[in-house]
């Protein structure tokens, strides 16, 4: 059951090497060109971080939107450290019927420990329980 006790609950840190060739494989997954960048979506391939009690991979589990902003672009060969937060759990009725929305934060920072990055996705979970219901 997915509900509001997972509210901030947050991954361990994952430390990541930015490599050319992970970056190129994003790029051809994605279908843009690879130019030796790294794109700005790559962050959403950035799912080593687990949260306990929380699976991405649930069945029917739809990612709604994603949101991220940069303090500067990512590059081949940064190191950076991210963890993900679980920042929001709420349930709506949809046309569907109930559906739960789960808004969970990844952080990215530099060595310094500068922030290099945030991002917000909205995942929806259709007929899942939810402890404390929002409506729309």
């Amino acid at each position: 059951m997915i509900g509001k006790e997972l509210i901030g609950r947050e991954s361990e840190s994952v430390l990541l090497k930015i490599r050319q060739e992970d970056v190129r494989r994003f790029a051809e997954a994605a279908e843009i060109p690879f130019e030796d960048r790294v794109p700005t979506t790559y962050v959403e391939s950035l799912i080593k971080a687990n949260i306990d009690g929380f699976e991405l991979t649930i069945p029917s589990l739809i990612l709604g939107e994603q949101k991220i902003s940069y303090r500067r672009l990512l590059e081949v060969g940064d190191r950076i450290t991210y963890k993900r937060r679980i920042k929001d759990v709420y349930g709506r009725i949809g046309k569907q019927g109930k559906i739960t929305i789960i808004l969970i934060e990844t952080t990215g920072y530099d060595f310094s420990g500068e922030l290099v990055f945030s991002s917000t996705a909205t995942f929806i979970a259709p007929e899942k329980g939810v402890d404390d219901d929002k409506s729309a």
